[in-house]
């Protein structure tokens, strides 16, 4: 008896049919059917193949819901209003888009994903390891929430994160800015808007933020209070950023710093500049540091404009919050206690600013053991 086929392809007779594989995103970013055509000599041969695929791809035909869809409810309906600022959950979205939302892996059914098919993600992916991170960070999130509603187990902690190198030495390090250079750069600034920024910057160990959220009645006589920040809140289609003054990133963060005679006249000095910059450009503010329109700066546009002028004078640029680095290092300099050093910098646990200690303690014991060299090599 013969075979029974239903097509034709290249003069050669088939069986065809055609099944539900899984789910996966149109051209609109819909979730759709994924289908797919299995062919044989006959019916039962072509549903062999189509059984083979299922059981290599672990997803078949269920009223369950695939991965993919499940997360995209989830960030709908919960994700999106979470505690996280809005620049973090666009990172983790975009993280996602890039890297999971188009994936095979999306339209696997959720109870049928596996920690090995996630590490097999991971490993495959080209990005960088810091969005590979945030997926992770995202995935975290999602699947606590889906275990504890039944809807699949939690696969992530088996999961590792391909890719940051190992620190060898188990050290943390820290950049500061050398004397000569950090000298060089304040008087660059001489005439320039930045000046007290950078002077403040590293005689308080305010962070960037909390700089530029600086008002004058924050200062008491010689005391600056630091209760507040300047945030770049990122929309969460990632079209843009607003800037908002917001508390500090914790209450340890709440701190009071004392001001130098120096630093008070470098104060001074720039609000007198001030008011005439403000009768010259029509603009009134209580804030020490603005654009010449009155509007908050931007922190990359800070960045520019330093590295503009490091790379003028000859200097090798640093991050901004070097400064605060240098501030740290400078105080155990000049045999300030730890615990002290800790509450001028907001540290929430002293452990943290051992770091600022490790350079100097460095220093004293080489100039220790050179002390000791005469005895054995002579003078």
């Amino acid at each position: 008896m013969a075979k029974k086929t239903n097509c034709v392809i290249n003069g050669k007779e088939y069986y065809r049919i055609t099944r539900k594989v899984g789910e996966k995103l149109d051209k609109h970013g819909i979730w759709i059917d994924d289908r797919k055509s299995f062919y044989g000599s006959c019916k039962k041969e072509a549903e062999e193949k189509y059984e083979e695929y299922m059981r290599h791809n672990k997803n078949g035909e269920s009223s369950n819901v695939c991965l993919g869809k499940l997360i995209d409810d989830w960030v709908e309906n919960s994700f999106k209003e979470c505690e996280l600022a809005n620049s973090t959950k666009v990172k983790y979205l975009r993280a996602y888009e890039s890297i999971l939302r188009h994936s095979h892996m999306a339209g696997i059914k959720a109870v049928d994903v596996t920690p090995m098919d996630l590490q097999k993600l991971y490993n495959e992916s080209t990005v960088c390891y810091s969005t590979k991170r945030a997926l992770h960070n995202f995935l975290g999130r999602f699947f606590k929430y889906a275990e504890l509603n039944g809807l699949c187990r939690n696969i992530t902690a088996s999961v590792t994160v391909p890719g940051k190198p190992k620190k060898k030495d188990g050290f943390s390090s820290i950049t500061v800015w050398d004397d000569d250079s950090l000298k060089k750069l304040i008087k660059a600034l001489e005439n320039d808007r930045l000046r007290l920024l950078v002077v403040l910057a590293v005689n308080t160990g305010a962070r960037f933020s909390e700089l530029l959220a600086f008002r004058y009645d924050d200062i008491h006589g010689n005391m600056l209070y630091i209760n507040k920040q300047l945030s770049e809140i990122a929309s969460l289609d990632g079209k843009g950023t607003t800037l908002h003054i917001i508390p500090t990133k914790t209450v340890g963060s709440n701190r009071i710093v004392p001001l130098s005679e120096p630093v008070l006249k470098e104060i001074e000095r720039h609000r007198e500049w001030q008011k005439k910059d403000m009768e010259k450009n029509g603009y009134q503010t209580d804030y020490l540091f603005t654009t010449k329109n009155g509007t908050f700066y931007y922190k990359r546009n800070v960045r520019r404009s330093l590295l503009r002028t490091c790379n003028r004078i000859g200097i090798d640029p640093q991050t901004f919050h070097s400064f605060r680095h240098t501030f740290g290092t400078n105080l155990s300099r000049t045999g300030v206690q730890i615990e002290d050093t800790s509450k001028l910098l907001g540290h929430a646990d002293v452990s943290t600013t051992t770091r600022y200690y490790v350079d100097v303690d460095a220093q004293k014991k080489l100039k220790a053991v050179e002390g000791i060299a005469k005895f054995s090599l002579g003078d």
